[in-house]
Protein backbone atom coordinates (compact mmCIF):
# COMPACT_ATOMS: atom_id res chain seq x y z
CA UNK A 1 0.00 0.00 0.00
CA UNK A 2 2.94 2.49 -0.59
CA UNK A 3 1.84 5.96 -1.60
CA UNK A 4 3.74 9.36 -2.58
CA UNK A 5 3.01 10.17 1.34
CA UNK A 6 0.43 12.41 1.26
CA UNK A 7 -2.31 11.49 -0.39
CA UNK A 8 -2.84 8.25 1.16
CA UNK A 9 -6.66 7.38 -0.53
CA UNK A 10 -8.84 9.13 -2.65
CA UNK A 11 -9.99 12.17 -2.15
CA UNK A 12 -13.07 12.56 -3.88
CA UNK A 13 -16.36 11.17 -3.02
CA UNK A 14 -17.07 8.39 -6.14
CA UNK A 15 -13.99 6.98 -6.25
CA UNK A 16 -14.25 7.06 -2.30
CA UNK A 17 -17.26 4.91 -2.29
CA UNK A 18 -15.52 2.72 -4.85
CA UNK A 19 -12.75 1.95 -2.09
CA UNK A 20 -15.27 1.43 0.29
CA UNK A 21 -16.99 -0.99 -1.53
CA UNK A 22 -13.30 -2.88 -2.22
CA UNK A 23 -12.03 -2.46 1.35
CA UNK A 24 -15.31 -4.07 2.45
CA UNK A 25 -15.02 -6.65 -0.09
CA UNK A 26 -11.24 -7.49 0.98
CA UNK A 27 -11.20 -7.17 4.48
CA UNK A 28 -14.54 -9.22 4.12
CA UNK A 29 -16.75 -10.91 6.97
CA UNK A 30 -15.62 -12.60 9.97
CA UNK A 31 -16.81 -16.38 11.23
CA UNK A 32 -20.00 -17.01 10.37
CA UNK A 33 -22.57 -17.01 12.94
CA UNK A 34 -23.43 -15.09 16.03
CA UNK A 35 -21.01 -13.87 18.58
CA UNK A 36 -21.44 -17.12 19.94
CA UNK A 37 -19.67 -18.89 17.39
CA UNK A 38 -16.62 -17.51 17.76
CA UNK A 39 -16.62 -17.48 21.85
CA UNK A 40 -14.37 -15.82 24.29
CA UNK A 41 -11.09 -18.19 23.33
CA UNK A 42 -11.56 -16.96 19.95
CA UNK A 43 -11.67 -20.31 18.63
CA UNK A 44 -12.78 -19.55 15.27
CA UNK A 45 -11.88 -15.80 15.08
CA UNK A 46 -11.74 -14.09 11.45
CA UNK A 47 -8.23 -14.31 10.72
CA UNK A 48 -7.38 -12.83 7.34
CA UNK A 49 -9.87 -11.92 3.83
CA UNK A 50 -12.04 -14.14 2.77
CA UNK A 51 -13.84 -14.46 -0.53
CA UNK A 52 -15.05 -11.59 -2.22
CA UNK A 53 -18.36 -12.45 -2.61
CA UNK A 54 -18.64 -13.44 1.18
CA UNK A 55 -19.17 -10.09 2.57
CA UNK A 56 -22.66 -10.74 4.39
CA UNK A 57 -22.12 -14.84 4.69
CA UNK A 58 -21.36 -14.10 8.17
CA UNK A 59 -23.46 -11.71 9.43
CA UNK A 60 -26.34 -13.33 11.25
CA UNK A 61 -29.14 -11.16 12.20
CA UNK A 62 -28.92 -10.36 16.10
CA UNK A 63 -32.61 -8.75 15.82
CA UNK A 64 -31.35 -5.14 16.57
CA UNK A 65 -30.21 -4.10 19.64
CA UNK A 66 -29.25 -0.44 21.38
CA UNK A 67 -26.45 1.74 21.88
CA UNK A 68 -25.79 4.43 24.18
CA UNK A 69 -22.61 6.88 24.29
CA UNK A 70 -21.30 10.41 24.26
CA UNK A 71 -22.57 11.93 20.76
CA UNK A 72 -25.72 10.84 19.15
CA UNK A 73 -23.84 11.20 15.76
CA UNK A 74 -21.40 8.46 16.83
CA UNK A 75 -24.83 6.31 18.44
CA UNK A 76 -25.94 6.21 14.74
CA UNK A 77 -22.92 4.80 13.31
CA UNK A 78 -23.60 2.18 16.35
CA UNK A 79 -27.16 1.62 14.94
CA UNK A 80 -26.74 1.53 11.12
CA UNK A 81 -24.45 -1.68 12.29
CA UNK A 82 -27.64 -3.19 13.98
CA UNK A 83 -29.81 -2.21 11.40
CA UNK A 84 -27.89 -4.29 9.02
CA UNK A 85 -27.38 -7.24 11.01
CA UNK A 86 -24.39 -6.92 12.91
CA UNK A 87 -24.08 -7.90 16.76
CA UNK A 88 -23.40 -5.72 20.07
CA UNK A 89 -19.53 -5.81 19.31
CA UNK A 90 -20.34 -4.72 15.67
CA UNK A 91 -22.14 -1.82 17.12
CA UNK A 92 -19.59 -1.02 19.17
CA UNK A 93 -16.57 -0.92 16.95
CA UNK A 94 -18.56 1.13 14.49
CA UNK A 95 -19.26 3.57 17.76
CA UNK A 96 -16.34 3.96 18.54
CA UNK A 97 -14.48 4.67 15.33
CA UNK A 98 -17.22 7.72 14.92
CA UNK A 99 -16.52 9.03 18.19
CA UNK A 100 -12.72 9.05 16.30
CA UNK A 101 -14.05 11.75 14.67
CA UNK A 102 -16.79 13.63 16.58
CA UNK A 103 -14.48 14.21 19.93
CA UNK A 104 -10.79 14.00 18.65
CA UNK A 105 -9.18 15.05 21.78
CA UNK A 106 -11.23 12.01 23.46
CA UNK A 107 -10.58 9.31 21.47
CA UNK A 108 -8.54 7.99 18.39
CA UNK A 109 -6.28 5.54 16.77
CA UNK A 110 -3.81 7.58 18.94
CA UNK A 111 -5.49 6.26 22.34
CA UNK A 112 -5.97 3.23 24.38
CA UNK A 113 -8.80 1.41 26.35
CA UNK A 114 -10.11 -1.64 27.56
CA UNK A 115 -14.01 -3.36 26.82
CA UNK A 116 -15.62 -6.16 28.78
CA UNK A 117 -17.86 -8.51 26.06
CA UNK A 118 -20.57 -10.97 27.36
CA UNK A 119 -21.21 -13.62 25.18
CA UNK A 120 -24.89 -14.85 25.74
CA UNK A 121 -25.05 -18.25 24.71
CA UNK A 122 -21.67 -19.65 26.14
CA UNK A 123 -22.48 -17.37 29.33
CA UNK A 124 -18.93 -16.06 29.33
CA UNK A 125 -17.48 -12.62 30.01
CA UNK A 126 -14.33 -11.62 28.15
CA UNK A 127 -11.84 -8.30 28.69
CA UNK A 128 -9.90 -6.82 26.46
CA UNK A 129 -7.63 -4.63 27.25
CA UNK A 130 -5.82 -2.52 24.79
CA UNK A 131 -4.12 -0.02 27.09
CA UNK A 132 -1.17 2.64 26.16
CA UNK A 133 2.81 1.54 27.43
CA UNK A 134 5.66 3.20 27.45
CA UNK A 135 8.09 3.34 24.49
CA UNK A 136 11.20 1.62 24.90
CA UNK A 137 13.17 5.19 25.31
CA UNK A 138 10.83 5.97 28.09
CA UNK A 139 13.45 5.45 31.45
CA UNK A 140 12.00 5.64 35.23
CA UNK A 141 14.11 8.79 35.53
CA UNK A 142 13.64 10.37 32.21
CA UNK A 143 11.75 13.42 33.84
CA UNK A 144 13.93 13.69 37.13
CA UNK A 145 15.92 16.45 36.15
CA UNK A 146 13.17 18.47 34.67
CA UNK A 147 10.73 17.86 37.63
CA UNK A 148 9.57 20.22 39.55
CA UNK A 149 6.76 18.11 42.05
CA UNK A 150 3.37 16.63 42.57
CA UNK A 151 0.81 19.29 41.37
CA UNK A 152 -1.21 20.27 44.29
CA UNK A 153 -4.00 18.18 45.43
CA UNK A 154 -3.11 14.97 42.91
CA UNK A 155 -1.04 12.00 44.05
CA UNK A 156 -1.05 10.66 40.73
CA UNK A 157 0.09 13.69 38.61
CA UNK A 158 3.46 15.97 38.85
CA UNK A 159 4.51 19.00 37.50
CA UNK A 160 7.61 18.78 35.11
CA UNK A 161 8.68 21.63 33.54
CA UNK A 162 7.80 22.62 30.29
CA UNK A 163 5.11 20.26 30.91
CA UNK A 164 6.98 17.91 28.36
CA UNK A 165 5.16 14.47 30.18
CA UNK A 166 1.54 16.03 29.20
CA UNK A 167 2.43 18.04 25.53
CA UNK A 168 4.17 17.14 23.02
CA UNK A 169 6.19 14.14 21.44
CA UNK A 170 7.82 12.61 24.78
CA UNK A 171 4.19 12.50 26.58
CA UNK A 172 3.03 10.09 24.01
CA UNK A 173 3.05 6.02 24.92
CA UNK A 174 2.03 2.94 22.02
CA UNK A 175 -1.32 3.16 21.32
CA UNK A 176 -3.28 0.34 21.75
CA UNK A 177 -6.94 1.48 20.58
CA UNK A 178 -7.07 0.37 16.55
CA UNK A 179 -5.40 -3.22 18.03
CA UNK A 180 -7.75 -3.76 20.46
CA UNK A 181 -11.12 -3.09 18.53
CA UNK A 182 -9.22 -5.22 15.49
CA UNK A 183 -8.97 -7.83 18.75
CA UNK A 184 -12.92 -7.66 19.72
CA UNK A 185 -14.02 -7.65 16.08
CA UNK A 186 -11.69 -10.97 15.18
CA UNK A 187 -13.32 -12.48 17.82
CA UNK A 188 -16.37 -11.77 18.13
CA UNK A 189 -17.75 -9.67 14.84
CA UNK A 190 -19.94 -10.51 12.49
CA UNK A 191 -20.34 -7.47 9.79
CA UNK A 192 -17.66 -6.53 7.77
CA UNK A 193 -14.37 -4.82 8.92
CA UNK A 194 -14.71 -2.13 6.21
CA UNK A 195 -17.97 -2.06 6.62
CA UNK A 196 -17.64 -0.72 10.46
CA UNK A 197 -15.22 1.96 9.94
CA UNK A 198 -16.76 3.45 6.57
CA UNK A 199 -19.62 5.78 8.65
CA UNK A 200 -16.15 7.06 10.55
CA UNK A 201 -14.34 7.94 7.08
CA UNK A 202 -17.93 9.49 5.96
CA UNK A 203 -17.23 11.74 8.48
CA UNK A 204 -13.95 12.74 8.35
CA UNK A 205 -14.51 14.05 5.00
CA UNK A 206 -17.87 15.38 5.38
CA UNK A 207 -17.34 16.90 8.55
CA UNK A 208 -20.18 17.94 11.26
CA UNK A 209 -21.56 20.39 13.07
CA UNK A 210 -18.89 21.49 16.20
CA UNK A 211 -21.33 21.51 18.92
CA UNK A 212 -20.82 23.66 22.18
CA UNK A 213 -19.11 21.56 24.62
CA UNK A 214 -16.16 20.83 21.77
CA UNK A 215 -16.31 24.43 21.05
CA UNK A 216 -15.74 25.54 24.63
CA UNK A 217 -12.92 22.81 24.76
CA UNK A 218 -11.29 24.65 21.82
CA UNK A 219 -11.09 27.89 23.55
CA UNK A 220 -10.01 26.95 27.39
CA UNK A 221 -7.04 28.53 27.98
CA UNK A 222 -6.34 28.62 31.49
CA UNK A 223 -4.85 25.59 33.25
CA UNK A 224 -7.12 23.27 34.93
CA UNK A 225 -7.16 22.81 38.36
CA UNK A 226 -5.96 18.89 38.28
CA UNK A 227 -2.68 20.27 35.86
CA UNK A 228 -4.28 20.05 32.59
CA UNK A 229 -2.84 21.90 29.83
CA UNK A 230 -5.48 23.96 28.49
CA UNK A 231 -6.75 23.18 25.08
CA UNK A 232 -6.29 26.31 22.91
CA UNK A 233 -2.11 25.67 24.21
CA UNK A 234 -2.15 22.19 23.04
CA UNK A 235 -3.81 22.55 19.68
CA UNK A 236 -0.72 24.71 18.61
CA UNK A 237 1.77 22.30 20.20
CA UNK A 238 2.19 21.05 16.23
CA UNK A 239 1.48 22.95 13.01
CA UNK A 240 -0.52 19.98 11.97
CA UNK A 241 -2.41 20.00 14.96
CA UNK A 242 -3.11 23.75 15.04
CA UNK A 243 -4.37 23.68 10.66
CA UNK A 244 -6.71 21.12 12.07
CA UNK A 245 -8.02 22.57 15.25
CA UNK A 246 -7.93 25.86 14.59
CA UNK A 247 -9.73 27.78 11.73
CA UNK A 248 -6.84 29.86 10.16
CA UNK A 249 -5.71 30.62 13.66
CA UNK A 250 -8.78 31.23 15.55
CA UNK A 251 -10.70 28.57 17.41
CA UNK A 252 -13.44 26.86 15.75
CA UNK A 253 -17.27 28.16 16.92
CA UNK A 254 -20.07 26.31 17.61
CA UNK A 255 -22.28 25.39 14.62
CA UNK A 256 -19.35 25.60 12.49
CA UNK A 257 -18.44 22.78 10.11
CA UNK A 258 -15.00 20.57 10.64
CA UNK A 259 -14.01 18.19 8.12
CA UNK A 260 -10.71 16.10 8.91
CA UNK A 261 -9.85 14.97 5.19
CA UNK A 262 -6.04 13.07 6.29
CA UNK A 263 -7.78 11.37 9.16
CA UNK A 264 -10.05 10.23 6.39
CA UNK A 265 -7.15 8.54 4.24
CA UNK A 266 -5.63 7.02 7.42
CA UNK A 267 -9.09 5.70 8.19
CA UNK A 268 -9.13 4.15 4.59
CA UNK A 269 -6.23 2.61 5.04
CA UNK A 270 -7.14 1.18 8.25
CA UNK A 271 -10.72 -0.39 6.68
CA UNK A 272 -8.67 -1.59 3.97
CA UNK A 273 -5.59 -2.79 5.81
CA UNK A 274 -6.89 -3.34 9.59
CA UNK A 275 -5.03 -3.08 12.93
CA UNK A 276 -1.40 -4.10 10.84
CA UNK A 277 -1.44 -1.20 8.82
CA UNK A 278 -1.15 1.05 12.34
CA UNK A 279 1.57 -1.21 13.75
CA UNK A 280 3.67 -2.43 10.98
CA UNK A 281 2.67 -0.96 7.78
CA UNK A 282 2.42 2.02 5.91
CA UNK A 283 0.91 4.09 9.08
CA UNK A 284 3.74 2.25 11.46
CA UNK A 285 6.38 4.08 9.21
CA UNK A 286 5.22 7.01 8.62
CA UNK A 287 4.25 6.85 12.69
CA UNK A 288 8.30 5.96 13.28
CA UNK A 289 9.87 8.52 11.52
CA UNK A 290 8.00 11.37 12.78
CA UNK A 291 9.15 10.11 16.48
CA UNK A 292 12.65 9.76 15.15
CA UNK A 293 12.50 13.01 14.17
CA UNK A 294 11.04 14.60 16.85
CA UNK A 295 12.60 12.73 20.00
CA UNK A 296 9.92 10.90 20.57
CA UNK A 297 9.64 8.13 23.28
CA UNK A 298 8.28 5.12 21.19
CA UNK A 299 9.66 3.04 17.49
CA UNK A 300 8.78 0.98 15.00
CA UNK A 301 9.92 -2.13 17.06
CA UNK A 302 7.35 -0.79 19.61
CA UNK A 303 4.70 -0.81 17.79
CA UNK A 304 5.51 -4.02 16.09
CA UNK A 305 5.42 -5.63 19.54
CA UNK A 306 2.12 -4.12 20.70
CA UNK A 307 -0.63 -6.96 21.27
CA UNK A 308 -3.74 -6.35 23.73
CA UNK A 309 -4.43 -8.49 26.35
CA UNK A 310 -7.26 -11.24 26.54
CA UNK A 311 -8.54 -12.47 29.29
CA UNK A 312 -11.32 -13.83 31.82
CA UNK A 313 -12.74 -10.04 33.90
CA UNK A 314 -12.40 -9.33 37.65
CA UNK A 315 -15.27 -10.49 39.42
CA UNK A 316 -16.89 -10.03 42.47
CA UNK A 317 -20.71 -10.06 44.08
CA UNK A 318 -23.04 -7.94 45.33
CA UNK A 319 -25.59 -9.16 46.77
CA UNK A 320 -26.30 -11.84 44.87
CA UNK A 321 -25.57 -10.24 41.70
CA UNK A 322 -22.22 -10.68 39.34
CA UNK A 323 -20.11 -7.97 38.68
CA UNK A 324 -17.24 -8.45 35.82
CA UNK A 325 -14.91 -5.65 35.24
CA UNK A 326 -11.39 -4.77 34.07
CA UNK A 327 -7.83 -5.93 35.91
CA UNK A 328 -5.31 -3.34 36.69
CA UNK A 329 -4.07 -1.06 35.86
CA UNK A 330 -7.50 -0.17 35.57
CA UNK A 331 -10.08 0.16 38.06
CA UNK A 332 -12.43 -2.79 37.81
CA UNK A 333 -11.18 -4.20 40.97
CA UNK A 334 -11.53 -0.92 43.12
CA UNK A 335 -15.28 -0.76 42.09
CA UNK A 336 -15.53 -3.88 43.63
CA UNK A 337 -13.50 -3.70 46.67
CA UNK A 338 -15.96 -0.25 47.37
CA UNK A 339 -19.17 -2.89 46.35
CA UNK A 340 -17.54 -5.31 49.27
CA UNK A 341 -17.37 -2.54 51.33
CA UNK A 342 -21.12 -1.30 51.00
CA UNK A 343 -22.20 -4.99 51.18
CA UNK A 344 -22.05 -4.57 55.28
CA UNK A 345 -24.46 -2.33 55.63
CA UNK A 346 -28.44 -1.77 54.63
CA UNK A 347 -27.80 0.38 51.41
CA UNK A 348 -31.31 0.08 50.31
CA UNK A 349 -32.38 1.06 54.01
CA UNK A 350 -31.33 4.28 53.43
CA UNK A 351 -33.33 7.38 51.58
CA UNK A 352 -31.35 7.91 48.07
CA UNK A 353 -29.27 10.91 48.07
CA UNK A 354 -29.83 12.44 51.77
CA UNK A 355 -27.01 12.61 54.18
CA UNK A 356 -26.25 9.49 55.70
CA UNK A 357 -26.07 7.21 52.05
CA UNK A 358 -23.60 10.45 51.16
CA UNK A 359 -21.66 10.07 54.33
CA UNK A 360 -21.60 5.90 53.91
CA UNK A 361 -21.03 5.57 50.43
CA UNK A 362 -18.14 8.94 50.38
CA UNK A 363 -16.46 6.69 53.39
CA UNK A 364 -16.59 3.48 51.56
CA UNK A 365 -14.95 5.14 48.19
CA UNK A 366 -12.12 7.00 50.07
CA UNK A 367 -11.23 3.68 52.04
CA UNK A 368 -11.01 2.01 48.63
CA UNK A 369 -8.03 4.90 47.58
CA UNK A 370 -5.82 3.79 50.55
CA UNK A 371 -5.29 0.75 48.43
CA UNK A 372 -5.27 2.39 45.34
CA UNK A 373 -2.14 4.35 46.26
CA UNK A 374 -0.72 1.31 47.93
CA UNK A 375 -0.88 -1.49 45.34
CA UNK A 376 -2.00 0.16 42.01
CA UNK A 377 0.28 -0.64 39.13
CA UNK A 378 0.85 -2.41 35.88
CA UNK A 379 0.69 -6.63 37.04
CA UNK A 380 2.94 -7.29 34.67
CA UNK A 381 5.55 -4.96 36.32
CA UNK A 382 4.78 -5.25 40.23
CA UNK A 383 3.22 -8.82 42.35
CA UNK A 384 -0.55 -8.38 41.46
CA UNK A 385 -2.52 -7.20 44.36
CA UNK A 386 -6.00 -8.06 42.75
CA UNK A 387 -6.63 -10.89 45.24
CA UNK A 388 -6.32 -8.50 47.79
CA UNK A 389 -8.20 -6.02 46.35
CA UNK A 390 -11.40 -7.94 45.74
CA UNK A 391 -11.34 -9.53 48.87
CA UNK A 392 -14.08 -9.34 51.34
CA UNK A 393 -11.94 -10.02 53.91
CA UNK A 394 -10.47 -6.97 53.05
CA UNK A 395 -13.59 -5.02 53.07
CA UNK A 396 -14.54 -6.31 56.52
CA UNK A 397 -10.80 -5.19 57.68
CA UNK A 398 -11.75 -2.06 56.12
CA UNK A 399 -15.13 -1.12 57.60
CA UNK A 400 -13.93 -0.25 60.75
CA UNK A 401 -13.17 3.41 59.78
CA UNK A 402 -16.61 3.52 58.54
CA UNK A 403 -18.14 2.27 61.75
CA UNK A 404 -15.78 4.85 63.82
CA UNK A 405 -15.93 7.54 61.02
CA UNK A 406 -12.63 7.87 60.70
CA UNK A 407 -10.15 8.18 58.14
CA UNK A 408 -7.32 6.45 57.10
CA UNK A 409 -3.58 7.90 58.19
CA UNK A 410 -2.27 7.85 54.98
CA UNK A 411 -5.45 9.55 53.16
CA UNK A 412 -3.58 12.32 50.73
CA UNK A 413 -5.60 15.05 48.76
CA UNK A 414 -5.90 13.96 45.18
CA UNK A 415 -8.80 15.58 42.90
CA UNK A 416 -9.63 13.46 40.28
CA UNK A 417 -8.76 13.88 36.21
CA UNK A 418 -10.46 15.84 33.63
CA UNK A 419 -13.54 13.63 32.01
CA UNK A 420 -11.47 13.49 28.91
CA UNK A 421 -12.24 9.99 27.73
CA UNK A 422 -15.25 8.50 26.42
CA UNK A 423 -17.51 5.18 26.77
CA UNK A 424 -19.89 3.39 25.19
CA UNK A 425 -22.46 0.48 25.92
CA UNK A 426 -24.11 -2.11 23.61
CA UNK A 427 -26.39 -4.71 24.46
CA UNK A 428 -28.31 -6.27 21.25
CA UNK A 429 -31.26 -8.87 20.75
CA UNK A 430 -29.48 -11.84 21.26
CA UNK A 431 -27.97 -10.86 24.89
CA UNK A 432 -24.79 -10.13 23.69
CA UNK A 433 -23.46 -7.00 25.78
CA UNK A 434 -20.36 -4.98 25.51
CA UNK A 435 -18.76 -2.22 27.78
CA UNK A 436 -16.32 -0.16 25.45
CA UNK A 437 -14.19 2.81 27.36
CA UNK A 438 -11.45 4.36 25.56
CA UNK A 439 -9.55 7.42 25.46
CA UNK A 440 -6.51 9.74 24.52
CA UNK A 441 -5.67 10.70 28.31
CA UNK A 442 -6.19 14.65 27.84
CA UNK A 443 -4.03 14.37 24.48
CA UNK A 444 -0.62 15.55 23.96
CA UNK A 445 -1.77 18.16 21.16
CA UNK A 446 0.88 15.86 18.48
CA UNK A 447 -0.18 15.20 15.31
CA UNK A 448 1.83 13.27 12.94
CA UNK A 449 1.85 14.99 9.63
CA UNK A 450 -0.78 14.27 6.85
CA UNK A 451 -2.16 11.50 9.46
CA UNK A 452 -4.75 13.46 10.90
CA UNK A 453 -5.54 12.11 14.43
CA UNK A 454 -4.35 13.49 17.89
CA UNK A 455 -2.00 10.94 20.41
CA UNK A 456 -2.15 10.41 23.79
CA UNK A 457 -0.90 11.78 26.28
CA UNK A 458 -0.48 8.85 28.82
CA UNK A 459 3.26 9.58 30.22
CA UNK A 460 1.65 12.44 32.26
CA UNK A 461 -0.09 9.56 34.54
CA UNK A 462 3.33 8.12 35.48
CA UNK A 463 4.64 8.98 38.64
CA UNK A 464 8.38 10.19 37.59
CA UNK A 465 10.05 9.10 40.69
CA UNK A 466 11.81 5.19 40.51
CA UNK A 467 10.62 2.14 42.55
CA UNK A 468 6.51 3.25 42.88
CA UNK A 469 4.15 0.80 41.55
CA UNK A 470 3.21 3.33 38.88
CA UNK A 471 6.59 4.81 37.98
CA UNK A 472 7.88 4.59 34.88
CA UNK A 473 9.15 1.46 32.78
CA UNK A 474 9.53 0.87 28.89
CA UNK A 475 6.59 -1.37 28.06
CA UNK A 476 4.31 -0.51 31.12
CA UNK A 477 0.90 1.10 31.09
CA UNK A 478 -0.10 3.52 33.69
CA UNK A 479 -2.74 3.19 36.25
CA UNK A 480 -6.10 4.29 34.23
CA UNK A 481 -9.75 5.09 36.61
CA UNK A 482 -11.31 3.15 32.98
CA UNK A 483 -13.31 0.33 34.58
CA UNK A 484 -16.62 -0.62 32.31
CA UNK A 485 -18.62 -3.22 33.83
CA UNK A 486 -21.41 -5.37 33.22
CA UNK A 487 -23.69 -6.65 35.76
CA UNK A 488 -25.57 -9.80 35.85
CA UNK A 489 -28.85 -11.55 38.21
CA UNK A 490 -29.22 -14.90 38.28
CA UNK A 491 -26.93 -15.64 35.78
CA UNK A 492 -28.33 -12.77 32.94
CA UNK A 493 -27.23 -9.37 32.34
CA UNK A 494 -29.06 -6.45 33.33
CA UNK A 495 -26.58 -3.52 33.21
CA UNK A 496 -24.13 -2.65 31.10
CA UNK A 497 -22.08 0.66 32.15
CA UNK A 498 -18.77 2.98 32.21
CA UNK A 499 -18.09 6.34 32.32
CA UNK A 500 -15.44 9.38 31.10
CA UNK A 501 -13.84 11.31 34.08
CA UNK A 502 -10.49 9.72 35.42
CA UNK A 503 -10.83 8.44 38.94
CA UNK A 504 -14.69 9.79 39.05
CA UNK A 505 -14.79 7.07 36.54
CA UNK A 506 -14.89 4.38 39.13
CA UNK A 507 -17.19 5.73 41.66
CA UNK A 508 -19.36 6.67 38.91
CA UNK A 509 -19.79 3.29 38.13
CA UNK A 510 -19.78 2.08 41.72
CA UNK A 511 -23.23 4.25 41.96
CA UNK A 512 -24.60 3.19 39.24
CA UNK A 513 -24.37 -0.05 40.34
CA UNK A 514 -25.80 0.74 43.43
CA UNK A 515 -28.27 2.89 42.15
CA UNK A 516 -29.37 -0.51 40.10
CA UNK A 517 -29.11 -3.09 42.41
CA UNK A 518 -29.75 -1.04 45.75
CA UNK A 519 -32.66 1.13 44.88
CA UNK A 520 -34.05 -0.76 41.64
CA UNK A 521 -33.49 1.67 39.65
CA UNK A 522 -33.86 2.19 35.31
CA UNK A 523 -30.56 2.79 33.56
CA UNK A 524 -31.95 6.04 32.91
CA UNK A 525 -32.36 7.25 36.68
CA UNK A 526 -29.75 5.48 37.73
CA UNK A 527 -27.06 7.83 35.44
CA UNK A 528 -29.19 10.85 36.12
CA UNK A 529 -29.36 10.43 40.01
CA UNK A 530 -26.58 13.24 41.70
CA UNK A 531 -23.72 11.51 42.15
CA UNK A 532 -20.88 12.36 44.68
CA UNK A 533 -16.85 11.54 44.89
CA UNK A 534 -14.77 11.25 47.55
CA UNK A 535 -10.72 10.57 47.28
CA UNK A 536 -8.99 13.16 49.06
CA UNK A 537 -9.95 15.55 52.40
CA UNK A 538 -12.70 16.84 49.85
CA UNK A 539 -16.55 15.26 49.55
CA UNK A 540 -17.24 16.54 46.27
CA UNK A 541 -20.94 16.58 45.79
CA UNK A 542 -23.14 17.85 42.50
CA UNK A 543 -24.59 21.07 42.73
CA UNK A 544 -28.02 19.47 43.66
CA UNK A 545 -26.53 18.09 46.69
CA UNK A 546 -23.81 20.76 47.87
CA UNK A 547 -26.53 23.01 48.10
CA UNK A 548 -28.99 20.20 50.12
CA UNK A 549 -26.49 18.67 52.26
CA UNK A 550 -23.14 21.16 53.33
CA UNK A 551 -24.70 22.54 56.47
CA UNK A 552 -25.77 18.82 57.61
CA UNK A 553 -22.93 17.33 56.31
CA UNK A 554 -20.33 20.07 57.87
CA UNK A 555 -21.60 19.65 61.33
CA UNK A 556 -20.28 15.74 61.13
CA UNK A 557 -16.90 17.53 60.43
CA UNK A 558 -16.95 16.60 56.37
CA UNK A 559 -14.97 19.06 54.06
CA UNK A 560 -17.28 19.59 51.06
CA UNK A 561 -16.91 21.13 47.88
CA UNK A 562 -19.50 21.56 44.89
CA UNK A 563 -18.32 20.21 41.66
CA UNK A 564 -20.13 20.53 38.67
CA UNK A 565 -20.81 17.24 37.74
CA UNK A 566 -19.09 13.97 38.67
CA UNK A 567 -17.78 11.68 35.46
CA UNK A 568 -20.09 11.15 32.33
CA UNK A 569 -21.34 7.89 32.55
CA UNK A 570 -23.45 6.02 29.78
CA UNK A 571 -25.22 2.18 30.69
CA UNK A 572 -27.93 -0.17 29.24
CA UNK A 573 -30.43 -1.73 30.83
CA UNK A 574 -31.74 -5.17 30.46
CA UNK A 575 -34.75 -6.60 31.80
CA UNK A 576 -33.58 -10.46 32.12
CA UNK A 577 -37.49 -11.61 31.75
CA UNK A 578 -38.47 -9.92 28.53
CA UNK A 579 -35.20 -8.79 27.28
CA UNK A 580 -36.54 -5.26 26.93
CA UNK A 581 -33.37 -2.73 26.81
CA UNK A 582 -33.29 0.76 27.93
CA UNK A 583 -31.40 3.40 27.65
CA UNK A 584 -29.34 5.44 30.45
CA UNK A 585 -27.42 8.49 28.51
CA UNK A 586 -25.63 10.81 31.38
CA UNK A 587 -27.20 14.59 30.64
CA UNK A 588 -23.75 15.47 31.83
CA UNK A 589 -20.87 17.38 30.44
CA UNK A 590 -21.43 16.48 26.46
CA UNK A 591 -24.44 14.65 27.23
CA UNK A 592 -25.48 11.33 25.60
CA UNK A 593 -27.17 9.50 23.02
CA UNK A 594 -29.47 6.80 22.80
CA UNK A 595 -31.12 4.79 19.98
CA UNK A 596 -32.94 1.23 19.08
CA UNK A 597 -32.62 -0.88 16.37
CA UNK A 598 -35.59 -3.34 15.93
Amino acid sequence: MKTDGTDLRPADVQSRRAFIATAAAGVGAVASGSLAACGPDGGEAAAGAPDAGATDAGATDAGGGIVVARGPIAVEAGIGALKRGGNAIDAAVATAFAQFITTPFSAGVGGFGCMVVYDAVTGRATSIDFHGRAGSRATPDIYRSALEGRIYGHADRWKVRGDINQIGYQSVVTPGTVAGLWEAWSRFGTRPWAELVEPAIRLAYDGFEIPGALARGFTTRTESSSGVVPFFTKVQTTDASARIFLNNGVPWRAGERLAQPDYGRTLELIAAGGADVVYRGEIAERIAADFERNGGLLTMADLEAYTPDVYDPVHGTYRGHDVFSNALPGSGAQVIEILNLLEGYDVPGLEHGKADHVELLGRAQILSFIDRRRYHGDPKFIDDPTDILVSKDRAAELRSFIDRRELPPDVVEEPPEGPDTTHLSTADRAGNCVALTHTLGSASGVVTDGLGFTWNNCMFQFNPVAGRPNSIAPGKARITGISPAIVLRDGQPILVTGAAGGTRILGAVQHTISNTVDFNMSALEAVSVPRWHWEDHLLELEPQLYHHLREELEGRGLDVANDAFVAQLHAVGIDPGTGQLTGGPDPRGWGGGSATAG
